[in-house]
């Protein structure tokens, strides 16, 4: 005999019609009498039921309890996130593109590969979340906490992060061209390999990170903290540097038309 998606009965004295969560392809992976989508996904989550895949496109799951989430692939394509606990979640692969996740909490959940295209972050807790890989073009991310991240080879062109804690994140091979970081704290990146093509970072604290073979061509960088950076290979071609603390930044930089290393 088939076994369907599991079933949660709540009473509810309104008999509306059952709540399904349906996966991507069509079929339902969760079924709830009685209960608005926010709450039966809620339950769903509490119940342990796996919701990959599923299509939560512009769902409003303000302030939702999602913890421990297994959402891996699921579609929140504009979804509204506002003040969640999405904290230890699944959320690989999955698609948040125009989705508002302000002052949400990710602490520590998995989103590599996920795109988050134009999405709003602005106050989130992004501490130690895995966002190898993931799209973040055009988000807004102003005074989040992304501290101790992984972010490894993202994609975040013309991101606004402005006051972001960004500290000891993993940005090796991440393209922030064109991004908005002024004022941002960025102590102890590393940032080797990263590409920072025309960014802002006016005033950003960069102390002790790992510029090597980064790329500032353009970039904005007055005010800004260097001290004790290692720039080594660096590139920082027509960067702006009024006011700029170099004091004990360590490293020969590099030209990016080829003519060679240059102090």
């Amino acid at each position: 005999m088939a076994c369907g998606p599991p079933v949660r009965t709540v009473p509810d004295e309104s008999q509306t019609m059952p709540i399904e969560i349906l996966h991507i392809d069509g079929h339902a992976l969760f079924r709830a009498d009685g209960e608005d989508l926010r709450r039966a996904v809620q339950v769903a989550v509490e119940d342990g039921v796996d919701l990959s895949g599923a299509d939560l496109a512009h769902a409003d799951l303000r302030g939702a309890n999602l913890e421990d989430a297994r959402m891996a692939g699921a579609n929140l394509t504009g979804a509204r996130l506002d003040g969640s606990n999405v904290e230890d979640a699944d959320l690989a692969g999955a698609n948040l593109d125009d989705a508002s996740i302000r002052g949400a909490n990710l602490e520590s959940a998995t989103m590599a590969g996920a795109s988050l295209a134009r999405a709003n972050l602005d106050g989130a807790n992004v501490e130690r979340v895995n966002l190898a890989g993931a799209v973040l073009d055009g988000i807004h991310a102003k005074r989040a906490n992304f501290e101790r991240a992984n972010m490894v080879r993202v994609r975040a062109r013309g991101a606004v992060m402005q006051q972001a804690n960004v500290t000891k994140c993993d940005l090796q091979e991440a393209d922030l061209s064109e991004a908005d970081l002024a004022g941002a704290n960025l102590e102890k990146c590393n940032l080797r390999d990263a590409r920072l093509v025309s960014t802002k970072l006016a005033g950003a604290n960069v102390e002790k990170a790992d510029l090597r073979g980064a790329d500032f061509t353009n970039a904005d960088l007055e005010e800004a903290n260097l001290e004790k950076c290692d720039v080594e290979g660096a590139c920082l071609d027509g960067a702006k540097l009024d006011g700029a603390n170099i004091e004990k930044m360590n490293g020969r930089l590099r030209s990016r038309n080829g003519l060679g290393p240059y102090r």
